[in-house]
Parts: C-alpha cells; structure tokens; sequence
C-alpha cells in the first residue's frame, strides 16, 4: 500500500473524477468510482491519517482470516486539501440497496435469504486476543474486560448526548433505559469474541448476478469485537430504514434466524434492536428518518 504526501490540488481535480462518479456517502466519507477497479473515498473533515491507518491494519487483520466473502482493500492513502482519502479496490457486485427494489417473489427472497446467511458468517469471525468492544471510531475507543460492561459504557455515553431528545420523543425513558439493563444480564458470562460490524443493511453490501451476497464493506466506528448475533439483528432491523421497506421482509429474516438459530435467536435479536435504537438516538436533525426508526423502537 501507498501513502502520499499532502498536496495542494483539491481531491476531485486530482484524482479526475466529478460528481457523475459518485456512487455514495455515509456518516465518514464519499465515495468516487475511479474506473471499474478502484474507487476514491474522501473522508470527512476531523478524519485522522491515525484512523486510516488503524483501518487498514484491521482489513489486514480480517483478510487474514479469509472471510467467505470480498472485504475492502486499500491501495494507497494520503492527505490533500487538508482532507485524508484512501483509494481502494473496487468490490464485485452491485449496492444490495440499489437491487433489492427491483427484486419479487422467489428471487427477492433469495437475495434476502443471503443477506442474513453472511450476517451470520461474520459473527463465525473470532478475535479472541482483542477486548471487548470498539476497533475502528475515529475518537477514544471504548473496551471493557466483558461484553454486557462495553454495552453499558456505550449506552451511557450516548444517553449523555441524546437524552434531551429521547425525554422529548419517548414516553417513560427511564423505565425503557431500566428494561434494557435488566436485558443484558442474559449477556452476562458471555465469552465469544466475535467481529460485529455494527452497521449491516444492504447499502453495505455487494450482490452478485446470482442474488448472492458477495462483499461486505464499510467497517468502521461502528465495528466492534462482541457478540456476532447482533449483526442478525441490524440485519432485519435496519432493512426498516430503507425507502420501499416491506413488512413482509422483516417477517421474513426474523422466521430465517429463528430457523437457522433456533427460537432461543429471537430475544437477542429484540435486545441488540434497543440496543441500536439506543445508540444511534443522537441523530435527530441529521438523519430523521433513523431517528424516527429509534423513537418507534423505544415506545414499543
């Protein structure tokens, strides 16, 4: 991989690309098609060279352990204009979130099916030598020595930040705040180590010709060493933030874990669903449509 040295060109102008190459953004960065092998993520103001860094030693990390599906590979790194950037290579496959409207019947089911199955593989990746919790956040990273003490820490430091909202928006918080604490002695004594990507819904994923889920991409502040079942759970929950969303999908993956898992599956997957509407409750006035999602999940 290559590093470069800062310049003076602005990004777009440098790398030659324009806004028809853009083929999405996120909370961190935009990304730009740099011809059919490679694309140009910019991230946003604030990214460090560090965070890039710690990055590219994880997808090191993770392509060692020779996941069954395509991961993010970076090419060469660098700092321009003031704003750090990474060209990666670019990944097989189309956007899951661009083909799963156009999909019906057997087919969409299919598709659905995948996606859920390669959720469940990367919860089967261990990192057994890291602690429980963040590996990838731009700022101070959070871990804990157990799995329920990351959740709580997280939780709180969150609560810190969004609380005024939720007192707002979400009749009898506290009593909800109490009902997930008392959830998470089920965690307690849990010793897997497993990747969580923390962020897995189909504008996250690559799909292949043959509706198969064959690329996951975008880890980041979100990934955390835990509990592999909390990605089945932003699997069926996230699809709920997507225009076009289908109660009959979210039925759906729910009757595919509990069969793949067994029933005993469905409790995580309404824990790990508080846990996110929790942790992404401080973005009203951002994304207020994630947030609504949150405020329904709270007041059920």
């Amino acid at each position: 991989m290559r590093t470069s040295e800062p310049g003076n060109m602005m990004l777009p102008e440098r790398f030659q690309v324009t806004a028809a190459d853009l083929l999405g953004q996120g909370g961190e960065s935009q990304v730009y098609a740099l011809g059919a092998d490679r694309v140009l993520r910019i991230y946003k103001p604030g990214i460090s060279p560090a965070y890039i860094e710690r990055r590219r030693a994880f997808y090191a990390q993770l392509q060692a352990r020779r996941p069954p599906f395509e991961t993010p590979q970076l090419l060469e790194t660098g700092v321009a204009d003031g704003r750090v950037y990474a060209v990666e290579r670019r990944m097989r496959g189309r956007d899951f979130s661009h083909v799963l409207p156009t999909l019906e019947g057997a087919a969409r089911e299919r598709a659905l099916a995948s996606y859920l199955d390669v959720a469940g593989q990367i919860g089967a990746i261990a990192f057994p030598e890291l602690p429980f919790g963040e590996l990838l956040r731009a700022d101070e990273l959070i871990q804990r020595p157990t799995w329920p003490g990351y959740l709580r820490e997280r939780v709180q430091r969150t609560l810190a930040l969004s609380r005024p909202d939720l007192e707002q928006d979400v009749p009898g918080l506290d009593a909800v705040i109490a009902d997930f604490d008392r959830r998470l002695a089920a965690l307690e004594g849990f010793a897997a180590k497993q990747l969580v990507h923390g962020d897995y819904f189909p504008g996250n994923v690559f799909i292949d010709d043959d509706l198969t889920i064959c690329g996951v991409g975008d880890f980041g502040y979100t990934t955390l060493v835990g509990d592999g079942r909390m990605d089945l759970a932003g699997a069926v929950a996230f699809l709920e933030v997507l225009p076009g969303h289908r109660p009959e999908d979210t039925a759906l993956l729910t009757r595919l874990a509990a069969e793949r898992r067994g029933p005993e599956i469905l409790p995580f997957i309404q824990l790990y669903r508080r846990y996110y509407a929790l942790y992404f409750s401080v973005c009203k006035g951002a994304d207020d449509v994630t947030y609504a999602w949150c405020v329904r999940e709270l007041s059920s």
